[in-house]
């Protein structure tokens, strides 16, 4: 999303961006925690990101630049010093260099430092990884691999030549973060039915880093799919991969059951209705801004791992009808509080892509043209919608 540096500004200074313990996902358990609110590597095109800090204590920070050699002063701080939770702007500005720059954030407490390296790409580096940019219903991400895995899943019934969905998954919490998937007639129907393959692993992303879910969650939670059983039925095998533990989250059965039952089946039928629907489907734990405590419970069958329960649920939407220099788009996102809820979507419940932007800190579909990405991320036609 295009956002000014003016605009984001006064946003902070209104929300007074607390996020919390300062992330929009929990850190946990640890008393000094320091993170980057993007990631630590972020496109040319990215102009700021916030640091996140969640301590009791005071604490300053001092960069140190690396590369390229010679450049330094390019990276500023909204402030140096502070004390407890708070969030720092770094506003950077777009890389215009043929290179990477980087840097290293260096955050004092009394009786510890935390070093963080940050990367800004150049215009010839991927924005995400695994050449991925023409799959339009990715947000911008970055997994590092210790903590964040990407995993990406394509559809056995079209000889694992077309894709079923990716995943961004938080290790730390035993959950993930969001879930992009295409929906189509062709990748909803066919042969298949819900093959209930409790206790399987995702085969991309360590098995000891996963949960065993072969029972459920403690409390009245469900193993609510983030990407719906019901929406990958071309195969038994197609649906055995929604079975995946980076597909679940501990979602109230009074929700998962009623009003997000609901929201599946009309994503689903505006699947069905176009040529291709893009969908992110995401957890969030706190909203930038936000304070919003964090609970957790665990599963059953694999007690000893703390499991985040999320404070809201949403859906981002991309819509396209027709192909190549006749297609159209329309974008909708879809915001729910995990609270129990029966119905469908409504008008309510709708905000514009650029709302949900604010909200959570990512940038949807930035693999699409930019001019048609502004035009429709801003606006929401409840008309071609229909709620």
């Amino acid at each position: 999303v295009k956002m000014s540096i003016k605009r984001f500004m006064i946003y902070f200074v209104i929300a007074m961006f607390a996020w919390g313990t300062t992330s929009c996902f929990p850190s946990a358990h640890n008393p000094n925690v320091v993170t980057f609110g993007t990631g630590e590597s972020v496109s040319h095109t990215t102009k700021y990101q916030f640091l996140s800090i969640a301590s009791d204590f005071a604490w300053s920070i001092d960069v140190e630049y690396i590369a390229p050699e010679g450049a330094a002063d390019w990276c500023s701080l909204s402030k140096t010093e502070g004390e407890g939770n708070d969030n720092v702007i770094m506003n950077f500005g777009e890389n215009k260099l043929s290179e990477e720059r980087s840097l290293k954030i260096i955050v004092t407490f009394p009786n510890e430092s935390v070093e963080l390296l940050f990367t800004q790409y150049s215009a010839s580096s991927l924005l995400n990884p695994s050449d991925l940019k023409g799959w339009l219903e990715l947000p911008a991400f970055e997994a590092d691999g210790e903590r964040t895995y990407f995993s990406k899943h394509m559809l056995p019934s079209k000889s694992n030549r077309e894709r079923s969905f990716s995943v961004l998954y938080d290790t730390n919490i035993y959950h993930p973060l969001w879930i992009a998937y295409p929906l189509c007639r062709g990748n909803i129907r066919g042969s298949g039915s819900r093959q209930d393959a409790w206790g399987i692993f995702d085969p991309n992303i360590p098995t000891e880093k996963q949960l065993y879910m072969k029972s459920s969650y403690y409390g009245n939670y469900d193993r609510g799919h983030m990407l719906p059983s019901a929406s990958r039925l071309g195969s038994n095998d197609d649906n055995r991969q929604t079975f995946y533990p980076t597909n679940m989250s501990p979602q109230l059965a009074g929700l998962n059951q009623q009003k997000w039952a609901g929201i599946e089946g009309q994503v689903r039928g505006w699947g069905e209705g176009c040529d291709t629907l893009y969908v992110v489907t995401g957890a969030v734990f706190r909203t930038v801004g936000g304070n919003e405590s964090v609970s957790y419970t665990q599963c059953r069958s694999d007690s000893s791992k703390d499991v985040a329960i999320p404070n809201y649920y949403y859906k981002a939407l991309l819509q396209r009808r027709g192909t190549g220099a006749n297609s159209q788009y329309q974008a909708l996102a879809i915001w729910v509080p995990h609270k129990a809820a029966s119905g469908k979507a409504t008008l309510n419940d709708a905000i514009t892509i650029d709302e949900l932007e604010e909200r959570t800190g990512i940038d949807f579909f930035p693999n699409l043209d930019d001019a048609i990405e502004t035009a429709v991320e801003s606006t929401i036609d409840n008309h071609y919608w229909g709620l």
